[in-house]
């Protein structure tokens, strides 16, 4: 029976060259990898630049908006079906070589019990060195002949990958009432995940990999290196006229905005890609499963792992958003804020503060006014992060205020009562703020409130207890000294035993 398997394996290679060879012919593939083979040079020597149109999205300065090949050979649907008949003629040759396989590989064993001499007669005037330990050839002419044709495979994928990418950036668009990201994200990953599945399903791991990688640069070059560009850009595209300008500094806030929640999504996605693709793998039917599985899911690890590449231009984004945008809006914040606001007062002017709350009220109102755009635009994932480190620059900012104030005791009070109202407030804003991030302030307020400044003494050095003193001992003196009923010479010789 091994003699008819190896037979069987002989006219297989015979008949399926046959057959692609036709196929060959028939879908004129040759032709259509060298007029692929043209248009790629012609995408690496294209360096047009995008620029930012009033949806944020990208449109090439050039006014011809794409200049698609009419060649009907590279037609964008025909490769796509010409990819999925390679890929099944990929599948169908492992499914065959793992049958025989597998069916030599038993016929092998029942031989085990035979004459070595009847062995002999299977192999005879055969090269041991191109067989397997099954009798059956490691290297077939049809697993040859596919693996070539394998390689106009990843031609043609790649080449309809670059193709639909720069199309989906090219007609990227934005609709804020039905999605916080532009249109070129759901699109990009429904190329990407379509020809995940269509490579694994050749059950080639080589195919797969290569497949991956070429996913990968492309992604980075055609995608990422796009956002990069927009976010440079963004707010130097703007019209200058005077009319025009403060709405057109709000349309590039919203462009930057959706830049970031593409990012935003796109780091998210890549996760779920792999997960959604898991399975395929799993059930795939490999000639070496092990090996082939294990190659397999390091290779998709590495493609996983580019979503840290969205997540490091995306914090990177959000800091320069803080930093130019909102940062110096802060300090002119709280100064209106604290327009007729004092901590030095009498208890009739303690009870008027404690019923008007204007510090509290003013302060809401300024950070309502300047978050709601970015409330109504962001993910709320970028949003948290947005009012995280927000909070950090209005902490720094309210300290250097508070330092530079003079209080009395129904002053500590007022601050007090003061910062718990704005941080029950900004926990409103996000779920996620962390309270860790007013904790000096909370321990500046704890100082404030001191009948005395001895008081130390019961929360400094061994007594310390559950509390992780975030001042220094020299802050500790300055803040004491903000009391105007405080001995100035008693705060200076506190010694606290350690910091």
């Amino acid at each position: 029976m091994l003699r008819v398997i190896q037979r069987l394996q002989e006219e297989s290679d015979i008949q399926s060259i046959t057959i692609i060879d036709r196929f060959l012919k028939a879908r004129k593939l040759e032709s259509k990898l060298v007029e692929i083979q043209v248009q790629l040079i012609a995408i690496m020597r294209n360096n047009t630049t995008y620029s930012i149109n009033k949806t944020g999205t990208s449109n090439p300065q050039s006014p011809q908006i794409d200049q698609e090949s009419t060649n009907p050979l590279i037609e964008p649907r025909q490769l796509d079906a010409n990819l999925h008949e390679l890929s099944l003629i990929s599948q169908r040759s492992v499914l065959f070589t793992s049958f025989i396989n597998e069916r030599a590989s038993d016929e092998m064993d029942n031989l085990e019990s035979i004459q070595q001499t009847e062995k002999d007669l299977v192999m005879k005037g055969k090269d041991n060195r191109f067989y397997g330990s099954n009798g059956i050839l490691l290297s077939s002419g049809l697993t040859k002949r596919v693996k070539e044709l394998m390689s106009s495979y990843l031609v043609i994928d790649e080449y309809l990958i670059k193709k639909s990418i720069d199309k989906a950036m090219k007609i990227d668009d934005y609709d804020p009432s039905s999605s916080p990201v532009s249109t070129c994200v759901d699109d990009v990953f429904f190329i990407l995940k379509a020809a995940l599945k269509r490579c694994i399903s050749t059950y080639d791991p080589e195919v797969i990999c290569s497949t991956v990688k070429t996913e990968m640069k492309i992604l980075e070059i055609g995608y990422l290196n796009q956002f990069q560009q927009r976010m440079s850009t963004i707010f130097t595209s703007h019209d200058t006229s005077g009319r025009n300008l403060e709405r057109a500094i709000e349309q590039a806030k919203v462009n930057y905005m959706v830049v970031l929640n593409n990012l935003d999504v796109s780091a998210d996605y890549m996760h779920r890609l792999i997960k959604e693709v898991e399975t395929d793998i799993t059930k795939g039917i490999w000639l070496n499963e092990d090996e082939d599985i294990q190659k397999i899911s390091e290779t998709m690890k590495e493609f996983e792992d580019f979503s840290d590449k969205f997540k490091q231009l995306l914090q990177t984004g959000l800091q320069q958003l803080i930093n130019q945008i909102l940062k110096p809006r802060v300090r002119p914040l709280f100064q209106e804020a604290y327009k007729e606001v004092k901590y030095v007062l009498e208890e009739d002017e303690y009870n008027e503060a404690d019923i008007d709350e204007r510090f509290i009220k003013r302060f809401c109102r300024g950070v309502e006014k300047l978050v709601q755009i970015y409330k109504q635009t962001l993910t709320e994932n970028n949003f948290n992060t947005l009012m995280e480190l927000l909070v950090d620059i209005m902490t720094a900012q309210w300290e250097r205020i508070i330092l530079q104030t003079r209080f009395n005791q129904y002053g500590a009070l007022r601050f007090d009562k003061d910062l718990r109202s704005i941080i029950h407030y900004l926990s409103t804003l996000s779920e996620w703020l962390s309270r860790d991030k007013f904790t000096r302030l909370n321990q500046i307020a704890t100082l404030l409130n001191f009948e005395e400044p001895t008081e130390i003494y019961d929360f400094w050095g061994n007594k310390t207890g559950s509390i992780s003193w975030r001042l220094t001992v020299t802050e500790v003196k300055k803040v004491l000294a903000l009391r105007l009923d405080f001995d100035a010479d008693e705060v200076a010789n506190l010694l606290p035993k350690s910091n």
